[in-house]
């Protein structure tokens, strides 16, 4: 088997590069920060292929690689000239039907059938669901006689873009969901394909993320050990992510002493962020680290810190929950999708109704005051990840559903693990 992992986002550079501010040579060489590369690093080790493809608007050739840390092939190809020119209208990328046409047009490339076929590709993997890469993408595994796997990875369906949907999803062998939520709603919105939308949860690389020794994690970040520290890691991305209002419940903890509040990431709003913080009066409070590409440094910010904050207006599932639960910390948040499916209330962590900064300052408070109560919120945290979202449970999951998808009984995966795979060639070095 050989799976064709396909990114949502519209081109490379749009996310990865102006969003994250990586380089193309910093993503092929070391960057495994997101799904693609957990699941490419999972299927591996059950004798499975895979190739990232993302599209490009650099150079005008294929452009092939293989990873430096993950054993994947990655493939760049480049948009055609009808997406170029789409680019040229004013605002096409900024109302719903004009993103879903944008994800559409960006995924027309006269020969992505030949790029997959010539690949081997046998099933593919599309990122989100509610894109309008889905579209193109369904056609072209028709094509191909292949069956494709739409998913959910945070991308709410609009409701203008609903009617769509509601005609083309039943091309998708399966859907996948997140959250409990997001499964629910897509079931109600298409009861016909009630069994075969499925939950498939992020899942934690137990390897790296652990509860690890504090005092040697401060050392290794150059952290003062006197100050208390509190976390938040996610994209710069107000609109998602809602920075702006844990600047704002930390204006209500000024009178907590040495208090400090990491945000690890980056983004388009990282600015606007800096300004608000500025304005606020809290840069003392605030350490910005940036986009930390590193897993086991992140790991070690986790292990500093007493607890993880994450505000967001709204997720898919989050992992970084996850991760930092893996380390031992609580969660405390807003009580919304995609968060309070995996934060236990009173148990695991501390959800506040309403999108209320004061809420999460109270909570946040409540927690630094107990530290009894933060370490067993911790342990419960940390319980959670191993019963429910490990490797091996979500990875079985997965496995199954790709086997389902072609028609065969997961049985069959060492069979398929033995076929030697066409030759593509040696990839494209840097």
């Amino acid at each position: 088997m050989h799976v064709g992992i396909f990114m949502h986002t519209n081109y490379f550079e749009d996310f990865f590069v102006k969003g994250l501010g990586l380089t193309e040579e910093e993503y092929v060489q070391s960057y495994h920060n997101d799904f693609s590369f957990d699941y490419a690093r999972l299927l591996n080790r059950k004798g499975i292929q895979t190739t990232i493809y993302n599209f490009t608007r650099t150079g005008d050739k294929v452009r092939t690689y293989r990873h430096g840390i993950v054993d994947c092939t990655i493939k760049f190809i480049p948009v055609g000239l009808l997406y170029r020119s789409y680019c040229l209208i004013p605002l096409s990328h900024r109302t719903p039907i004009g993103k879903f046409i944008s994800q559409y047009v960006s995924t027309i490339q006269k020969d992505l059938a030949d790029i997959l076929r010539g690949d081997g590709i046998s099933l593919i993997y599309a990122q989100e669901y509610a894109s309008g890469r889905f579209e193109r993408l369904a056609v072209t595994a028709k094509q191909l006689g292949i069956p494709i796997v739409a998913a959910y990875h945070g991308g709410s369906i609009h409701k203008w873009i609903m009617p769509i949907k509601k005609h083309t999803l039943h091309k998708a062998a399966f859907l996948t969901t997140l959250n409990e939520d997001e499964q629910k709603s897509m079931v109600d919105h298409f009861p016909a394909m009630a069994d075969r939308i499925r939950l498939l949860p992020n899942f934690v690389n137990a390897e790296i993320f652990y509860r690890r020794d504090k005092q040697r994690a401060l050392a290794a970040l150059g952290l003062n050990p006197e100050n208390r520290y509190i976390i938040t890691v996610g994209r710069l991305f107000e609109h998602q992510k809602g920075h702006s209002l844990l600047v704002q419940a930390a204006e209500q903890l000024r009178h907590i002493p040495d208090l400090k509040i990491l945000i690890a990431g980056g983004g388009p709003d990282e600015q606007s962020l800096k300004a608000l913080i500025r304005e606020k009066g809290l840069q003392d409070t605030f350490i910005l680290l940036g986009t930390v590409r590193d897993k086991n440094v992140l790991a070690n910010y986790y292990t500093a810190s007493e607890m993880f904050v994450l505000p967001s207006r709204y997720e898919g599932l989050p992992l970084v929950i996850l991760e930092a639960g893996a380390c031992g910390l609580p969660t405390v948040g807003f009580n919304v999708m995609g968060v309070r499916g995996l934060v236990k209330q009173g148990l695991s962590g501390l959800l506040t109704d309403g999108l209320d900064p004061a809420g999460l300052a109270s909570s946040i408070e409540t927690l630094l005051g107990n530290p009894q109560l933060c370490a067993e919120m911790g342990e419960a945290a940390q319980e959670i990840v191993r019963s429910d979202y490990s490797e091996e449970i979500v990875g079985a999951r997965l496995h199954k559903l790709l086997h389902e998808s072609l028609g065969l009984d997961p049985a069959e995966a060492e069979k398929l693990a033995a076929v030697t795979p066409p030759d593509l060639g040696p990839p494209v070095q840097l």
